[in-house]
């Protein structure tokens, strides 16, 4: 028996079952073109001819596919090997598919944890990497030691499956906001005929507030602590006003603008002229 098995060997599965095999693990591997894993076994992989085998020969198997509702439909035509393994799954999908993911398993006495494999394939087994784990804590106590060799970041982030889907979600909208702003921000300079080189030049000028950003956040927003900030929703707002302005009488497309200049004006609307921008996250998740 392997120590772990790894079903769908595209080029992050690769990297999964690669990483693995260079820090002493023996890994059965199983992909639907077999010529995926003629490298890996040469690396010293076993490779199994169906997924039934792949599963039998480890008390551990992940699965890196297309999404959740293929792992789904993998495990569900191989129902019968689930009982007593762990699934460790790293394809990607909404928080129904998760949670249906998750039900899946429990009802086949399957341990499971699902993920986020916050990097690109070559980032694999460094340490800086990060994989971002929900599951049962005791599941992933089990097995964190296989996962932080995969990313040595690597963190168990809560237990209730449809979570990560959110996580996913939100610091993807966060990472867009920066390449949309970035966006908007060249089409106003190239309105204005500003150089498009001498923004980007400027760029990492303007990214040396992101770490005071993240602390506005951090300080403000987990313990709801919006009073007394270094700048009001009312400072935000005059500022986003003044922005917005610009956009329109340079005649660029103003449309991201418009909705941060909306935004904060809600904020102050709603009476929150003193509080800190962040307090917008209670506002309108409440509504």
């Amino acid at each position: 028996m392997s120590d772990i098995s790894i079903i769908g060997l595209g080029a992050m599965g690769s990297a999964l079952a690669q990483t693995l095999l260079s820090n002493g693990y023996s890994v059965t591997v199983w992909n639907r073109s077999i010529e995926k894993t003629e490298p890996l076994a040469s690396a010293g992989a076993t490779v199994a001819n169906t997924v039934a085998q792949a599963m039998a020969a480890s008390p551990a198997v992940i699965t890196c596919i297309t999404s959740h509702h293929h792992t789904m439909e993998l495990l569900t035509e191989n129902a019968s090997y689930l009982s007593g393994k762990t699934v460790i799954e790293l394809s990607t999908g909404g928080a129904n598919e998760a949670e249906a993911l998750a039900s899946l398993l429990s009802k086949n006495n399957a341990d499971w944890l699902i993920g986020i494999i916050n990097a690109y394939p070559t980032a694999i087994g460094k340490p800086e990497t990060v994989l971002t784990i929900v599951g049962a804590p005791e599941v992933w106590e089990k097995w964190q030691s296989a996962i932080k060799i995969l990313g040595g970041k690597s963190t168990h982030v809560g237990t209730k499956a449809g979570m990560l889907a959110a996580l996913f979600a939100a610091l993807f909208t966060t990472r867009q906001g920066f390449m949309f702003g970035m966006i908007f921000g060249a089409l106003v300079c190239k309105k204005a005929g500003i150089p498009l080189d001498t923004f980007a030049q400027q760029i990492p000028v303007s990214l040396g507030v992101l770490p005071s950003y993240h602390q506005y956040f951090s300080d403000t927003v987990p313990g709801k602590k919006f009073d007394n900030p270094p700048a009001t929703m009312t400072t935000y707002a005059a500022a986003l006003d003044d922005a917005l302005s610009t956009f329109k009488e340079v005649g660029a497309p103003s449309d991201l603008p418009q909705l941060f200049s909306d935004l904060a004006h809600k904020g102050v609307d709603a009476g929150l002229n003193d509080k800190a921008l962040t307090a917008l996250v209670e506002l309108l998740g409440n509504e």
